[in-house]
């Protein structure tokens, strides 16, 4: 029998609300920047800075165990991080050709990029 004040749902839509935040964040830094590398050296300060307190989140949700989160809140964490780490990745998809004309650009892109991932996934 699950009891229901032992769910942890709510932790997890708290913590799949702070990831939701900071992609859009990254992303909307580097789209209303006056030039693309400016804005990745934007958000590559922003991830940075917010590196700590969303790893804490993830950690925390690594730590829940199975009984604790419903199945559709784990539905939806999933959905939610694939959708917001596509976000990311799509940046190197919006800037190639940028990217292949400014290998400095290329490579601060590919580490925010990698950071983030790295971010969601440790």
């Amino acid at each position: 029998m699950t009891v229901a004040g032992c769910r942890k749902d709510a932790e997890v839509n708290a913590t799949v609300s702070a990831v939701d935040t900071l992609t859009t964040e990254l992303v909307r830094r580097i789209e209303a920047a006056p030039n693309p590398s400016a804005g990745v050296d934007d958000a590559q300060e922003y991830l940075d800075a917010s590196k700590t307190e969303i790893a804490g989140k993830i950690g925390a949700l690594k730590s829940l165990r199975s009984d604790q989160v419903s199945d559709e809140t784990k539905r939806r964490l999933t959905s939610r991080l694939a959708e917001d780490a596509s976000k990311v990745g799509d940046l190197q998809v919006k800037y190639v050709s940028h990217s292949i004309s400014n290998p400095a650009f290329k490579a601060k892109l590919d580490k925010l990029v990698g950071d983030y991932q790295t971010l969601l996934t440790q």
